[in-house]
């Protein structure tokens, strides 16, 4: 497996999969020799497919490494280590999907702007039909956006034709879709994406039309825009790394996680059934230990976040827009 054939410089533990200056790049980095070059190119694969797979929670990270293995550098040797660190105190976490019935595919989509070290934004999204996220991605913007509503409308783009492909199989497998409903918290963004050219000012002019076929699908009831409080913005998991409560919060409702529920074992003990990702107290608390036993004294604390983020997306129209 993976932590069993890491390097030992690997080992020990990390709160979040990335720390805050994930997406920094030195102008004169240090590379990586061979050998450390092509076992980071090998780890990288290995926790995308993981990532994809089960783990969600590692997207974020994963998806800025995987841009950096054709020259890695010393930097990005020690963000895959925190990486591998925070896999190593989580491999009790397990991605559980679970459907409501109601026949909404619910997605939400949101953007990073001028984030990386080329001023391009950076793209999240993630889709579910009840708890648990069936689908997700992050990755870097391929256009230079000149405002963040410009980002938002090419995170839209980028992850619309999933959005469509998503309901065309699901009704091709007999499934009823009664609606796909797309949270943003952006509201220039929205009115763009739901009138198209009728919102666009000189300041908007230069955006090339092609990012308004997302009006199109609106008008052919294809998927219904809804605003969503940036607070509750579960996509915006997938476009920064986040710390503290917000990386707990999101982390919890995208992998559906529950609070610990022990059961008896075959030899009469008790472990955790379902385990949910464990907060410190102080979310502040992560960045005071020194050692790994302080770590330890912290990691058991049992997360008490707001699960309920999903009733408090409302639609455009419900908030008078």
């Amino acid at each position: 497996t993976i932590i069993a054939d890491m390097p030992d410089g690997m080992v020990g533990k990390a709160p979040t999969p990335a720390a805050n200056h994930l997406f920094d790049v030195r102008d004169d980095p240090v590379l990586l020799e061979k050998a450390r070059s092509d076992t980071f190119h090998k780890m990288v694969m290995q926790l995308q497919y993981l990532s994809q797979r089960g783990r969600p929670d590692l997207r974020t990270a994963v998806s800025f490494l995987c841009k950096r293995t054709s020259a890695p550098d010393e930097d990005d040797y020690k963000k895959l280590t925190r990486a591998m660190k925070y896999l190593q105190s989580t491999t009790y976490l397990k991605l559980t999907l679970e459907s409501d019935g109601s026949g909404i595919i619910r997605w939400w989509v949101d953007a990073s702007y001028a984030v990386h070290p080329d001023m391009k934004g950076h793209t999240g999204g993630t889709m579910t039909m009840g708890k648990g996220s069936v689908y997700s991605t992050a990755g870097g913007q391929k256009l230079v956006a000149r405002s963040s509503t410009e980002s938002e409308l090419i995170d839209v783009h980028d992850v619309m034709p999933q959005i469509s492909w998503t309901g065309y199989f699901l009704k091709a497998q007999g499934l009823e879709v009664v609606e796909s409903i797309l949270y943003q918290d952006n509201m220039s963004s929205m009115l763009l994406e739901k009138n198209g050219r009728r919102s666009s000012t000189k300041r908007t002019r230069h955006i090339n039309i092609r990012y308004f076929f997302v009006a199109d699908r609106v008008a052919s009831n294809e998927v219904k825009i809804e605003y969503c409080p940036t607070g509750e913005m579960l996509a915006d998991f997938f476009t920064k790394p986040l710390q503290g409560h917000l990386f707990y919060k999101f982390c919890s409702e995208i992998m559906n996680l529950e609070d610990p529920v022990t059961k008896d074992t075959k030899q009469g003990s008790k472990e955790p059934a379902n385990p949910g990702l464990k907060e410190p107290q102080d979310p502040r608390s992560v960045l005071k230990f020194k050692t790994l036993e302080e770590f330890e004294d912290i990691k058991d604390i049992k997360m008490t976040g707001d699960r309920g983020a999903i009733s408090d997306c409302t639609s455009i129209q419900d908030r008078g827009a």
